[in-house]
C-alpha cells in the first residue's frame, strides 16, 4: 500500500478528516471520512494530462484576444459592466506581420510542450475504489450543510422525506404533473419573449439578444432543481430549501432584475457590504454609557415573503418620483413587469416530481437576496428609521440579519415600551423576527461585537460545529490557491479583530488548522510571514492610497492577455508557459518588446503581460452531486407522497 501511495498524498495526509454522518446507525463506512474529510472542494487529479488539441483550442482563443487588442488599440473602452450579453465570435483581421509572426512562433513552442499521457493520481488506490463505491451507492446522499459546516451523509429516503416536508406545504408550494409543468413553461417562454418585444425600446440590443438566446438554451430542461442544506447548528437539525435555478427558464430575466435592483439596494440606509465594511463603521462610533447592542433575525425570510405584497411594495417604490430621480438607470414599467414574471414562475424538479412555489422567493434564485433586501429596506425607511432620533443610535442589516445600537431610557417603564414598539415595528413589515437580549456583547455575522469603554471591540466568531476543512495541499487545484487562502484569511484576522491578543490567538489557530489539513510548517511559515506583512501594509494605507492602487491595478489589467487552460499538475508549469511567452512574444532576443510595436493605425500595442488562467477539474462536490436525484435508482420521490 505504501508503494502505491503517491508521495504528495503520503506527506500531505490531513489528520483532520471529518464529516457529519446523519444516517441511522452510522451506515456509512468509517473509511468514508478519508474521502469526504478532504472536503467537497478537493479535486482528484484527472486521469490524463492536457492533449495537444486542448492546447490548440487555448491558443485559438489567445490568438483572437491578441488580435482584438491589436485591432482596437488606442480606442476608449466604454463597456458597461454587465453579465447580460452574448459572447461575440467575431474574429478581427490579422495583425501586422511583426505581431503575426510572433503568434506563429508562440503557437509552435506552446504545442511542443503538450502531449496527452496518463497522470499521477493524488488519491491512493483504496481511496479511488472507495470514491467509486460512494458514487455507485444510490441509497446514500452526500449533502452540504448550511453555514459551510461541512459535508453530510444522509439516507436517500430520509433526504426525500425532509424535502417533502417543505414541498407538501400547500400554502407555499403546489405539485404539478409533467404535462401541466411543460405547458406552463411553454406559456412562460412566450411571456418572456413578449416582454422583450414590449420593452424593446428601453432595452439594449445586448440584453435582448442575451435573453432570447437563453430562451433557446433552456428549451429542453426549463426547470430549476430543488435541494436541501442541513442546518446542523439548529437543535433539532432542520433543513433549508434551495432552488438551483442557474439553468432554468426565468434565470436570465432574474439576472436582469438583479442587475437593475443592485444599485438601489446598495444605496439603502441599513445596507453594508460585508463584515469588513461593518467593522470600519463600528470603529468610528463612540458609544454612550446607556447603549446596548441587539441583533434580530428573520424567520424563514425567503418563503415567508408574501409574493403579491412584495411585488406591490417594490412597484410603489420603483414608480415613486424620488426613486426614479435618484436612480435613472432603470425603466419602472419594464423592471416591475420582469419582477412579476420572475416571482410568479419558480418551478423546480425534485426527483420525479415538479413543484411550483406559490409564495415567497426561492433561495438560490438569482435575484432572491436583492429582492428580499429591498423588500425589508422599504419598510425600514418608512417605519424604523424614525427611531434613530430617539432610542436607536444606528441600524444595520445584512439580508435577514439585523444589528442595532440601543439607547436605554432612564425610566425602565419607558425603556420597556420603546423595546416593545421597536419589535412591533420590525414585525409589522410582513415577516416574523427573533430578537436577542439587549446586552453589551452579541454575535453577529462572523463577529463577536462587544462594547468596551465606550468603543466597539470585535473578534472572530466560529460555530462550534465548524470542521475547518481547508483544501488539502495535494488537491489538484491551480497554483496560488494555498497562497490566496493564507493571504486572505490572515488579512481577515487582522481586519476583523480589535485586540492584538485575539489576532495572535486566531493566527495560531489558523496555523494549527492548516497543519491538521496536511500542510508542512516549513512551507507555511514563509507564507504566513508574507501574509502578515501584506495585511499590516494594507491596513496602514489610507483610503485614498487603497483607491489609487485599485485604480492602477485595473489600468494594468487592460494591458494583459490570458491563456485559458485546464489545470493538471503534470502539465507544463505556468513558469514554463511564461518563459515561452517571453521568448516568442513579449521580448524575443534582438527584437523590440511587444508593447513598443506600433499597429497599422499608429497606436502602441496595448499588451505587456500574459496571465495563465486555469480552470479547475471536477471536485468531490461535483462527483458526488445530489441535486439531480432523479437519476438515482431506488424509490422515487412520488412514492413517498
Amino acid at each position: 500500500m505504501l508503494g502505491e501511495t503517491p508521495p504528495e498524498s503520503y506527506f500531505s495526509t490531513p489528520s483532520n478528516l471529518a464529516f457529519h454522518d446523519l444516517t441511522a446507525g452510522n451506515q456509512v463506512p468509517p473509511a468514508t471520512k478519508t474521502i469526504l474529510g478532504l472536503s467537497t472542494k478537493f479535486i482528484p487529479t484527472p486521469k490524463y494530462t492536457s492533449s495537444r488539441d486542448i492546447a490548440w483550442s487555448a491558443f485559438e482563443r489567445f490568438e483572437r484576444d491578441v488580435c482584438l487588442k491589436y485591432h482596437f488599440a488606442g480606442e476608449d473602452n466604454d463597456w458597461v459592466k454587465t453579465k447580460l450579453y452574448v459572447k461575440s465570435t467575431w474574429r478581427p483581421p490579422l495583425p501586422g506581420v511583426d505581431v503575426d509572426s510572433r503568434l506563429a512562433k508562440f503557437e509552435q513552442s506552446l504545442l511542443k510542450l503538450f502531449r496527452r499521457r496518463k497522470g499521477k493520481s493524488n488519491l491512493t488506490p483504496f481511496q479511488e475504489k472507495l470514491l467509486s463505491t460512494l458514487q455507485a451507492n444510490d441509497t446514500i446522499v452526500y449533502a452540504l450543510s448550511d453555514k459551510g459546516l461541512g459535508p453530510v451523509a444522509i439516507e436517500l429516503d430520509r433526504y426525500i422525506k425532509d424535502g417533502l416536508k417543505h414541498l407538501l406545504d400547500a400554502n407555499t408550494y403546489t405539485l404539478l404533473s409533467e404535462e401541466q409543468a411543460l405547458e406552463e413553461a411553454k406559456q412562460l417562454r412566450t411571456d418572456i419573449y413578449e416582454w422583450t418585444v414590449e420593452f424593446r425600446s428601453v432595452l439594449s440590443d445586448k440584453t435582448v439578444e442575451y435573453l432570447r438566446m437563453k430562451l433557446k438554451e433552456t428549451s429542453d430542461d426549463p426547470f430549476g432543481y430543488f435541494y436541501l442544506l442541513y442546518k446542523l447548528h439548529k437543535e433539532p437539525i432542520s433543513t433549508r430549501p434551495v432552488c438551483s435555478d442557474c439553468g432554468s427558464l426565468p434565470h436570465a430575466l432574474g439576472q436582469f432584475v438583479d442587475e437593475m435592483l443592485q444599485p438601489i439596494v446598495k444605496a439603502q440606509h441599513t445596507y453594508f457590504k460585508n463584515s469588513f465594511e461593518l467593522k470600519q463603521e463600528l470603529d468610528t462610533i463612540t458609544v454612550p454609557p446607556n447603549a446596548s447592542v441587539i441583533t434580530f433575525d428573520a424567520i424563514s425570510m425567503y418563503t415567508k415573503i408574501d409574493t403579491e405584497d412584495c411585488i406591490q411594495r417594490l412597484s410603489d417604490f420603483l414608480f415613486s418620483p424620488e426613486c426614479r430621480k435618484e436612480f435613472p438607470h432603470y425603466n419602472p414599467h419594464a423592471l416591475v413587469a420582469a419582477l412579476e414574471i420572475v416571482m410568479r414562475n419558480n418551478r423546480m424538479r425534485f426527483g420525479d416530481i415538479i413543484a411550483k412555489q406559490l409564495v415567497g422567493i426561492a433561495m438560490g434564485m438569482s435575484p432572491a437576496p436583492t429582492i428580499a433586501n429591498l423588500y425589508v429596506a422599504i419598510h425600514e425607511a418608512n417605519e424604523l428609521l424614525r427611531f434613530l432620533d430617539s432610542f436607536i443610535l444606528k441600524l444595520w442589516r445584512f439580508v435577514d440579519d439585523g444589528l442595532a445600537i440601543w439607547l436605554h431610557d432612564e425610566d425602565p417603564e419607558t425603556d420597556a415600551q420603546n423595546w416593545a414598539a421597536f419589535k412591533a415595528a420590525v414585525n409589522a413589515g410582513g415577516l416574523g423576527w427573533t430578537f436577542s437580549h439587549r446586552s453589551k456583547k452579541v454575535v453577529f455575522m462572523d463577529l463577536t461585537i462587544e462594547i468596551v469603554d465606550g468603543k466597539f471591540e470585535t473578534s472572530l466568531y466560529e460555530k462550534p460545529l465548524a470542521l475547518h476543512l481547508y483544501i488539502p495541499p495535494h488537491s489538484s487545484h491551480p497554483p496560488g490557491v494555498t497562497t490566496g487562502l493564507v493571504m486572505g484569511n490572515v488579512l481577515r484576522i487582522y481586519s476583523l479583530c480589535s485586540r492584538r491578543s485575539d489576532i495572535d490567538d486566531e493566527l495560531c489557530k489558523f496555523f494549527s488548522h492548516m497543519l491538521d489539513r496536511g500542510y508542512q510548517s516549513d512551507d507555511l511559515i514563509p507564507l504566513f510571514d508574507k501574509a502578515i506583512a501584506n495585511a499590516t501594509a494594507y491596513l496602514n494605507r489610507s483610503p485614498a492610497q487603497r483607491e489609487y492602487l485599485k485604480t492602477r491595478k485595473a489600468e494594468e489589467s487592460k494591458h494583459r492577455v490570458f491563456l485559458h487552460l485546464p489545470f493538471h499538475p503534470n502539465d507544463p508549469s505556468s513558469k514554463q508557459l511564461q518563459k515561452v511567452w517571453r521568448e516568442t512574444m513579449a521580448s524575443p532576443p534582438g527584437q523590440i518588446p511587444l508593447d513598443r510595436i506600433k499597429t497599422r493605425f499608429g497606436d502602441l500595442m496595448p499588451v505587456s503581460r500574459m496571465t495563465v488562467s486555469y480552470r479547475r477539474s471536477l471536485n468531490l462536490g461535483n462527483l458526488l452531486s445530489y441535486r439531480k436525484i432523479c437519476s438515482r435508482s431506488g424509490p422515487k420521490v412520488s412514492s413517498f407522497i
